[in-house]
């Protein structure tokens, strides 16, 4: 066979075909479930931040052990290992893809030991009444011409999952330091619930010494030494749960940094700022802020491509197939020039028949396009709750926490009052207990009231897409 008609011949059938078949992908059209503005989220900061802004904005809370944390679980957490693991297995599965554009060339030896009996009749054998040893080595050739796209659109699909790992590795970030921040807040605000707790029970002390005293001297009954000795003991009590809390928060911690729990130790040196309100940008920007945003739509790029892979399914495929190898009947033929031979040439494989299968394989993958499409929708509306949820919340929070900072300091006054007017003898001492137990609880409520602001300012944050950088993942 002339082998340069041969090729001229191959290279013809890819001129004739040479189209990708299926959709191409055009981003869908987004408007319906975006509105223009925030509602919750709109008084916001007014000042854009930079992406590197958003991207480390725990900086902006100024907290130097906070911010230590965040990196060291962005460094060194398990969670984000995995994530990278999936990179590489996607790249991975490129690859093996990707291959398939390519040429196969497999290396074959073999040994037969051949027999025709004399009656037999031995048409690819041995001779009729006659054994023989036979001998082979060469190589296999074989090549798909993708000539409608098929591999290509797999390709395709396949670069929107690596692209997809991706995002699910940024989208990991965004959440880690969103927990890691938030048991840090949760320890913090705990410690000023215990502070006061704390500073409560060294009045509470006093109060019973002095009830006790006023008891023994005739000034009051038994009633007042129970009354600040059960003040004394509810709040004792609090305290292991507090601290128990706050010891999950620690171990909690621990396991987002990857530690071993116990060796994560937050020093209690109050709640950082809460001051420190990002920008909310409008909806659209949630496309380039939000990995999982991201990481939706490159599920739908790949639903796309596979429509197209599995539409080419419809066509011939051709294939070019070879086998160039040495035969004789000793070993010492394998490298008789003489002994060589080979076969080459195309194939086609038209289906005519095939059940429905092409076409339902085809009716799944536009199926799962459209639902692709639907999740990339609701993964928008989710996105604008979210950052309405938490503008809100962190709004309300920061209210509450103003409204009860100004009780806090009636509540002081009062307290300052009972305790004069106890002891010029005015008031008797319950109103002293009961200023002073009210004073507590708001300081608590205060603590947490503050506590929740900052929570919420993370989930905002977090909401906005803040946690990662445009940089390259990995190798």
């Amino acid at each position: 066979m002339n082998l340069t008609k041969f090729g001229i011949s191959a290279l013809g059938l890819v001129v004739i075909g040479g189209c990708t078949v299926g959709p191409d992908y055009e981003r869908p059209d987004l408007g319906r479930v975006l509105p223009e503005t925030y509602a919750d989220a709109a008084p916001l900061a007014t000042d854009v931040p930079s992406q590197a802004d958003i991207a480390r904005w725990w900086e902006s809370f100024g907290d130097e052990e906070l911010t230590s944390l965040i990196r060291r679980s962005l460094s060194e957490s398990i969670r984000l290992e995995q994530a990278l693991e999936r990179i590489v297995e996607a790249r991975s599965r490129r690859g093996i893809e990707d291959a398939r554009r390519l040429p196969t060339l497999d290396g074959s030896g073999g040994y037969t030991r051949l027999s025709t009996g004399e009656e037999g009749v031995g048409l690819q054998g041995a001779p009729p009444g006659e054994e023989l040893d036979l001998y082979t080595a060469g190589v296999v050739a074989g090549w798909e011409l993708d000539l409608w796209g098929r591999v290509e659109r797999l390709v395709e699909a396949a670069d929107a999952d690596i692209e997809f790992a991706v995002e699910d590795y940024r989208a990991v970030r965004v959440a880690l330091a969103g927990d890691v921040a938030r048991e840090f807040i949760l320890i913090r605000g705990l410690d000023l619930e215990i502070e006061a707790v704390e500073t409560a029970l060294e009045t509470d002390r006093d109060n019973v010494e002095i009830a006790s005293a006023r008891a023994r001297a005739g000034f009051a009954d038994e009633l007042d030494v129970s009354r600040s000795q059960r003040v004394l003991d509810r709040n004792l009590a609090t305290l292991p749960d507090l601290r128990g809390q706050r010891r999950d928060a620690e171990i909690r911690l621990a396991v987002l940094l990857g530690s071993t729990p116990g060796e994560i130790a937050v020093s209690p040196s109050g709640l950082p700022r809460r001051d420190v309100l990002p920008s909310a940008g409008v909806p659209a920007d949630l496309l380039i802020r939000r990995p999982d945003i991201r990481r939706a739509e490159q599920a739908l790029i790949a639903a796309t491509a596979r429509v197209g892979a599995n539409q080419a399914e419809y066509y011939p495929r051709v294939s070019i197939s070879g086998t160039f190898a040495f035969e004789g009947t000793d070993v010492g033929s394998l490298v008789d020039p003489d002994s060589f031979g080979f076969s080459l040439g195309p194939s086609i494989l038209i289906p005519i028949f095939n059940g429905g299968r092409i076409r339902s394989q085809v009716d799944v993958a536009e199926s799962q396009q459209r639902q692709a499409v639907l999740a990339l929708q609701l993964a928008m509306i989710d996105a604008i709750a979210e950052v309405e949820s938490a503008a809100a919340l962190r709004s309300r929070a920061e209210e509450r926490a103003t409204r009860l900072g100004a009780a806090e300091a009636s509540a002081t006054d009062t307290e300052s009052f009972a305790t004069a007017r106890f002891e010029a003898g005015i008031v008797d001492f319950l109103d002293v207990t009961e200023a002073r137990t009210q004073l507590l609880d708001i300081r608590r409520d205060r603590a947490v009231a503050e506590r929740e602001t900052l929570l919420r300012l993370v989930d905002l944050y977090v909401a906005l897409g803040g946690g990662w950088e445009l940089e390259s993942i990995g190798n």
